[in-house]
Order: structure tokens, then sequence, then C-alpha cells
């Protein structure tokens, strides 16, 4: 499945960045996997001359070594912060059966941090990015990501010229930029708006 479809892009948004976990940070990891993989080829000749104990600590070993790549490289392909035109999107995949997805539309951003820390940080230039929520009920972290503070200043630009748009749009029309606000809302909240549209809709009857 294409990102367009999982995430479902609006009328004119695209996507312009797709950002992953920095790959060098995965070293000690990817290190321990070449070990369990590599090493029982080392003593494969005297573990087969063990008999069946012997075949076991070649094989397991392996096996274990196979079963972490393979869930190292989907967690990785999977784990994926996503910026568009009009919102960022977070997939944060835990698991191989375990995924959150987070959206945060630009006129409800607060505020976006980019953090470079540590010596290898600072060498590599990789760090954290953080975004708040107006409403405080989301606060995105994307951690080890390559240049977070030139991503932190793109989203900005992005933010300022999304909420430019959108008061420009909505002076103009103002019901079909409430019906768009409409499908980021919860239940409750569309509860409440509800309530109070049959009081004005009976106010005016």
């Amino acid at each position: 499945m294409s990102l367009e479809n999982k995430i479902k892009l609006k009328e004119n948004e695209r996507i312009v960045f797709v950002i992953r976990r920095y790959g060098l940070t995965l070293f000690w990891r990817w290190l321990l996997i070449s070990a369990l993989l590599a090493v029982p080829f080392f003593f494969m000749f005297w573990l087969f001359q063990h008999g069946w104990w012997g075949e076991a600590l070649f094989v397991i070993p392996m096996a274990l070594g196979l079963f972490l790549a393979v869930r190292a490289i989907f967690i990785w392909q999977k784990n994926i912060f996503i910026v568009t035109t009009h919102r960022l999107v977070d997939i944060d995949q835990r698991d191989f059966f375990e995924q959150i997805i987070s959206e945060v539309p630009y006129d409800q951003v607060e505020d976006v941090g980019g953090r470079i820390s540590g010596f290898w940080g600072t060498i590599l230039r990789y760090g954290n990015l953080s975004v708040q929520t107006g409403n405080g009920k989301v606060k995105i972290v994307v951690d080890k990501i390559k240049n977070p503070i030139y991503l932190q200043q793109e989203i900005n630009e992005f933010r300022q010229q999304f909420i430019s748009k959108y008061a420009h749009d909505f002076s103009g029309n103002v019901a079909n930029v409430i019906i768009d606000k409409l499908y980021e809302l919860e239940l409750s909240e569309l509860i409440r708006v509800a309530e109070i549209l049959n009081k004005r809709i009976n106010k005016l009857i």
C-alpha cells in the first residue's frame, strides 16, 4: 500500500518529506545480529562433532539472528514520520502487530522543536524532533533522525504557508472550511458541535 493511500491525502495535499530513523544509530543492533549469524560458522565443525546439542547450538543463534534482522528491517521501514503540505503524520510501528498513528494539522501545532545533543549526535548531525499541539492532546517525538533542526525550520515554513492560506480561505468561504474541519474532530467534539448547531437552527427557524 502506498503512503498516499495509507494516510488519505486531501485535495491539493502532497507529501514533502518521509523521515526514518538515521541508519547509523542502529549500528550496535546490527553488530549483534551479525555476530549471531557469523559466530556459529567459526565453530561449525566442532559443534557438528557433538551430536544433536552441537547442531542445536549452531542453529539457534542463526535463527535468532535472522528473526532479529527481519524484525529490525520491518520496524525501520514502517516507522516513519511524514510531512505534508497540510499536516504531520507519525506512524509508530512498535512491533509486528502494533502500530500507532498520530496526526496533527498545521493549525493545531503549537510548537516544533529540534534538538541535537551528545558527542555522536553532534558529529553525525542527528537528534530528536518534538511537536506539541495547542490543546495538549498530542505530542509527537521523533527520535534519532538526521538534521532535526533543518526539518524543524521546514515544518515551520509549511505551517506558516498553510495558516496563511487557511486564513484567506476562511475569510472567503466559511462554510466549506468548517465542514472540512469537522472531519478532524473526535466524537465528543462532534456531539458538542451538533448541540450548538441545533440550538442555532432552532433559534433561526
